[in-house]
């Protein structure tokens, strides 16, 4: 459309220069035919007509009853019927008069014509000059052909190009669709759209997908471990559990054997039960769909009852338990699940504090938050483990010697993001570990 724009307007430009150079021209020699008549009549205006102009040259001079006394019409323009003139009427003020061609015109060719000037003469006569618009109508066709030839040019520049930019730029969505075909197909869930580095949507788009990917992965890759680590945590319980019974069934009937045996299959139940349960608190909690019964709880001292339910623990093992607690902090939670959260930090602390080494349990408010600290003395734990803590059923390397699950501190972070708090640990091998929670004041849920 822009080229469609700019063609018609260079045409009309250049239609509208060529036809005033005409009418210029016609306009000088109107003059001077008419400075000759006036000072020799007819005669001098015959005779001063230059042989030249006789073939590129219309010339009529008429009486006062616009009879003809004198015409010149080349001999090439015999198409054209100059008789009409005398059939149209002619004012003594200059006119321009227009003949149309006999032959009718092909489609978009240019019809040609004769453009004539009128003005009066002494004695009622009247003298009329016109040139044939073919000169100008071979440049315009010229034009024409030229803008034709040019903009096929351009429109099979642009075809090409397009077709090219389109390849160009459909590339990354066929690389994507390729690497979804593969997925589908082979189930591999390591495959990558190529990065091309170009910053522009498409770029960002396989960015995008490559880190869907990589979370698709990353998950799926978690829960075939969990579903590994859960079927080998089930493992041990169900086989003491089918142990206990076979050794029942296989002793001499005693009802203290029989209740030994349901005692002990009863142990292992509840463990694996405990299990269970907390990987569904654990689940419900990160989906965000944990139930909290929320409620006005003294923080200080939910943390001193169960201080007080691990001292005498402490106190086998030979390790000290200080607090630090304000007189009352009060914030709104839920006090069975908080009550889980400080169990577990303090009992993970005290699994992994050697004898005679110490834990620091410190709450206080900050702002609109309160904010709990456990510190111990223990082990530590290595920098490259630290980001795995929170998972669920990991166990780090100094943790295989103690009895656990690997769900305590996955809980904690659960219960304190339902709660819409924050936690975070900071550790050193051989120095001891510090976990850090931040609840709100006044939980928004």
């Amino acid at each position: 459309m822009s080229s469609l724009a700019l063609f018609g307007l260079a045409y009309f430009f250049l239609s509208s220069s060529l036809e005033q150079k005409d009418r210029e021209l016609i306009a000088s020699e109107l003059n001077l035919y008419a400075s000759r008549y006036q000072s020799g009549g007819l005669e001098a205006l015959i005779a001063g007509m230059p042989a030249g102009q006789k073939e590129s040259l219309f010339v009529r001079v008429a009486g006062p009853s616009n009879e003809t006394l004198f015409q010149n019409l080349p001999a090439q323009w015999d198409d054209f019927d100059v008789t009409q003139l005398e059939r149209r009427a002619v004012t003594g003020e200059r006119q321009w008069t227009y003949l149309a061609g006999k032959e009718g015109v092909e489609f978009f060719e240019i019809p040609d014509r004769i453009e004539i000037l009128s003005a009066a003469l002494p004695e009622g006569a009247v003298l009329q000059v016109g040139r044939s618009t073919e000169s100008r109508k071979d440049i315009l066709e010229y034009f024409q052909g030229i803008f034709a030839v040019v903009l096929l040019a351009v429109l099979g520049i642009g075809l090409a190009g397009g077709v090219l930019l389109a390849d160009r730029s459909l590339r990354p969505v066929r690389e994507l669709v390729g690497v979804l075909r593969s997925v589908r197909e082979t189930g591999q869930l390591s495959a990558r759209a190529p990065a091309r580095q170009t910053g522009d949507e498409l770029d960002e788009l396989a960015g995008l997908f490559n880190r869907l990917l990589a979370t698709i992965e990353s998950l799926v890759s978690r829960m075939r471990s969990t579903l590994d680590t859960i079927a080998h945590e089930l493992r041990t319980p169900l086989t003491r559990l089918r142990g206990a019974a076979e050794i029942a069934l296989r002793s001499q009937p005693d009802p203290q054997t029989y209740k030994q045996a349901l005692a002990d299959c009863l142990e292992e139940a509840e463990q694996t039960l405990t299990m269970l349960n907390t990987l569904m608190d654990v689940a419900e909690a990160e989906a965000g769909a944990m139930k909290l019964e929320l409620e006005a709880v003294d923080l200080s001292a939910l943390i001193g009852s169960v201080v007080g339910l691990y001292e005498h623990v402490a106190e086998e093992k030979g390790v000290a338990i200080h607090t630090a607690l304000p007189e009352r902090l009060s914030l709104r939670a839920d006090a069975k699940r908080l009550r889980q959260v400080v169990a577990n930090l303090l009992d993970n602390a005290i699994k992994y504090t050697p004898p005679g080494g110490q834990i620091e349990i410190h709450a206080h408010q900050e702002q609109h938050q309160a904010q709990i600290s456990v510190r111990d003395t223990g082990m530590g734990i290595k920098p490259e483990e630290l980001p795995h803590i929170w998972d669920r059923l990991y166990r780090g390397e100094a943790s295989h010697s103690e009895r656990g699950l690997g769900l305590g501190l996955s809980l904690v972070r659960a219960v304190v993001w339902a709660h819409q708090g924050s936690v975070e640990a900071e550790s050193q091998p051989g120095q001891g570990s510090r976990f850090v929670i931040r609840l709100p004041l006044h939980s928004p849920r």
